[in-house]
């Protein structure tokens, strides 16, 4: 498997998945896969900005400690 994405490169991934389901001229089949493809990346990108926040609150709680 390659190496990971990016947070941006995920992000413009799922973008192009979108644009590709809804321009509705490609077969069925594919549709779903990049549904299925879609929705992986979305929970991989939620899972990344819930990092980002939880993070940025230690950050916040260890600036107001100080």
């Amino acid at each position: 498997m390659p190496k990971e994405l990016t947070f941006e490169q995920q992000m413009k991934k799922l973008q192009e998945i979108v644009d590709k389901l809804e321009k509705n001229d490609i077969e069925l089949d594919e549709s779903i896969a990049l549904y299925e493809e879609g929705l992986k990346l979305s929970k991989a990108l939620k899972a990344q900005l819930e990092g980002f926040e939880n993070k940025i609150k230690e950050l916040n709680e260890e600036n107001e400690d100080e």
